[in-house]
C-alpha cells in the first residue's frame, strides 16, 4: 500500500450472476487508494466512499446514482480541492483519498484497508470522514446523529462547519452500515455523510441520475475541504 500503485488489493467472495442463477468464488481484487502527502506522515485523514454497487437485482439494472455515485463524485471533488491546496502549503498530515470496493458485501474492502494500515503501523494517529449517499432531491437532510463510541469531538467539529457553510443536517440516524464502521470498530475517530431518507431510495431500478441535485453534492464536497483545511493536522483523540 502506497507505493507505486493506486490499487490496493485483497481477497473477498466474487458473485457472478448469469441466465437464471449464480454462483461465488474467493477472488482477488481492488480498492484505489491514493495519499496527499503531508509534513507529518504519521497522523491522516483517511476521506473514503464506496464505488461498488448490487447491479442487478430481481431481473433488473440498479443504476445505483445515489448508492454510489454521489459519493464518488464528491470524493472527487474533495480531492482535486485538497490537492490543489497543498500546492500552495503542504498539509501538517497525509490525506488518505480511498475509493472502497466491497462495501455491498459486508465492508470487505474497508475492512482490508483498516486491517492493513494496523498490522503495518502505518499511522500513529488517524480519523474518517466517510460518505456514502448524498444529493438525493427526495432524501431529506443529512443524518448526522452521532453513534459512535470515539467521535463526539470530531462530529461536533464537522458540524460546525457544515453550520458555516449553510448545510442544513438533522440529529437523526439512519439503519445500516456503511465503510465508516470498519473504523469505528477499531476505536478510529468517524464521521458518516448520509440522507436521512435513502433507505426508501437506494437498491431500486429508479436510482438514476436525474433524482440527484448536483449542486448539492458540490456544497457538501466543498464543505468537506472546508473542513480538513480548518482543522489542518488536529486529530480528534485518535489512538
Amino acid at each position: 500500500m502506497f507505493g507505486n500503485s493506486y490499487y490496493e488489493k485483497y481477497s473477498q467472495d466474487i458473485i457472478k450472476v448469469y441466465g437464471g442463477g449464480e454462483d461465488s468464488k474467493m477472488g482477488t481484487i481492488n480498492n484505489v487508494v491514493g495519499v496527499i502527502k503531508g509534513k507529518n506522515s504519521k497522523k491522516a485523514v483517511v476521506i473514503s466512499t464506496h464505488f461498488d454497487h448490487i447491479g442487478y437485482q430481481d431481473g433488473k439494472i440498479i443504476r445505483g446514482a445515489l448508492d454510489n455515485a454521489s459519493g464518488m463524485s464528491a470524493l472527487i471533488k474533495v480531492a482535486n480541492n485538497l490537492k490543489e491546496k497543498s500546492k500552495e502549503k503542504p498539509f501538517d498530515m497525509d490525506i488518505v483519498i480511498c475509493a472502497f470496493n466491497g462495501e455491498e458485501e459486508g465492508l470487505a474492502g474497508s475492512q482490508a484497508f483498516v486491517d492493513e494500515i494496523i498490522s503495518k503501523s502505518l499511522y500513529e494517529n488517524l480519523y474518517n470522514i466517510n460518505i456514502d449517499s448524498i444529493g438525493s432531491k427526495n432524501g431529506g437532510k443529512l443524518a448526522l446523529k452521532n453513534k459512535s463510541k470515539v467521535s463526539n469531538k470530531l462530529y461536533a467539529s464537522v458540524k460546525t462547519t457544515l453550520k458555516k457553510n449553510n448545510i442544513e443536517f438533522a440529529d437523526t440516524t439512519i439503519r445500516g452500515a456503511s465503510d465508516h464502521m470498519s473504523f469505528e470498530n477499531e476505536k478510529i475517530p468517524n464521521f458518516f455523510f448520509v440522507q436521512e431518507n435513502i433507505k426508501e431510495l437506494i437498491h431500486k431500478p429508479t436510482d438514476t441520475p436525474d433524482t440527484l441535485d448536483y449542486e448539492q453534492i458540490d456544497r457538501i464536497a466543498n464543505a468537506i475541504s472546508d473542513f480538513v483545511e480548518t482543522n489542518n493536522g488536529i486529530m480528534f483523540g485518535a489512538k
